[in-house]
């Protein structure tokens, strides 16, 4: 029995829409560009925002808003293009085990010759691979409709595919921490709770406060700290949300082969 292939059959009709919105986010996002490009009211107006809010959008003093890395930064990478996928990912991390064991999927798929341990690390398996999905669409729809509005001028190839890896690592370790609380307590809700209470504080942390101290803990300082675009990505930023996704998976692995199901 391939227990990761037939959860990616039963998410695929969610999967054609999550994509279809996440492409429609970005030829929308790429065809606004044109109006703004080389408008300098628009850069010093930001720069009189407070701080705060300039930390929202990504913004970085060396970096004009208007220009395509400044722009993309700001409007996609980050705000929406991170919220959407967090949403999908901790959605997929949750239903993993959690939701199907809530939905009483599970215990008949247990029936099955397969051990837990099969069920839980493709089952895991597959989310990631759901989740990998829609950042490649993302990735695709940018790299095809940005050259038509000139919103990828002077981004190198090598540049948006790092930044698009950052985007995936951020919502790696939210959609991980739902599975791992789904495995633990065999139920969706808390997954979703717990997980999108992670990311909204780490967000809260990286916007609002100003040191130093608390903001190196955040998913969204290692992401938001530099511009990948511009800079390309930290390694703070790709690996240590890997490393922490791959802790948590085994903890949520180890928990669910010893509990009782509901």
């Amino acid at each position: 029995m391939n227990v990761a292939l037939r959860l990616l059959m039963d998410r695929r009709r969610s999967l054609v829409w999550w994509s279809a919105a996440m492409a429609g986010l970005v030829l929308f996002t790429v065809s606004l560009y044109p109006s703004l490009r080389d408008q300098q009211s628009v850069d010093d107006l930001v720069r009189e925002l407070p701080e705060t809010l300039r930390t929202m959008v990504g913004y970085q003093p060396d970096i004009m808003l208007t220009s395509p890395a400044g722009y993309l930064n700001a409007r996609l990478f980050a705000t929406l293009a991170p919220i959407l996928t967090l949403v999908f990912g901790i959605g997929a991390g949750a239903h993993a085990i959690g939701g199907a064991e809530e939905d009483g999927f599970l215990e008949p798929l247990l029936a099955n010759p397969v051990s837990r341990e099969r069920v839980a690390i493709e089952r895991y398996l597959a989310s990631v691979v759901l989740l990998a999905a829609i950042v490649t669409v993302f990735t695709f729809a940018l790299a095809v409709c940005g050259p038509l509005f000139g919103a990828l001028d002077g981004i190198p190839a090598p540049r948006l595919l790092t930044a698009c890896a950052t985007l995936f690592c951020l919502a790696l370790l939210p959609s991980t921490l739902a599975f791992t609380v789904g495995a633990i307590t065999g139920r969706r809700g808390p997954a979703v709770a717990i997980a999108s209470a992670f990311a909204t504080v780490g967000y809260l942390l990286q916007s609002l406060d100003t040191s130093s101290s608390l903001k190196a803990v955040s998913p969204w300082h290692w992401y938001l700290n530099d511009n990948p675009l511009a800079h390309g990505p930290s390694a703070t930023a790709l690996w240590l949300p890997i490393l922490a996704s791959a802790v948590l998976f085994v903890l949520g692995v180890v928990v669910f082969r010893r509990r009782d199901l509901r």
